[in-house]
């Protein structure tokens, strides 16, 4: 699937790593990594570390979570799809 957009998901997090991206030799930038299940599938949602103080909570395992960002499709075949760029990240109650 080649599909790209924003798109928004809701789901709860399976999974939380961290990380770092090395852009230059003097920039560095920390992420954290959320595996989201939806459904039957799975995303990986990227979150910057320097953005996460201004969503207002700190992602854990069981959260639900709403999502909007850029969806792309996996390139490794690991997970369906992987959202990163997000606009916006809240915590939400499940659904009933």
């Amino acid at each position: 699937m080649t599909f790209k957009g924003k798109t928004t998901i809701e789901g709860r997090i399976v999974e939380v790593r961290g990380g770092e991206k090395r852009i230059s030799r003097a920039y560095t930038y920390g992420y954290m990594s959320l595996t989201v299940r939806v459904g039957i599938y799975m995303y990986s949602v990227l979150v910057s570390a320097s953005k996460i103080n201004s969503y207002g909570f700190l992602p854990r395992i069981g959260h639900y979570i709403r999502a909007e960002g850029i969806r792309s499709p996996s390139q490794d075949g690991y997970h369906d799809f992987s959202m990163s760029h997000l606009s916006s990240l809240e915590h939400i109650e499940p659904r009933k």
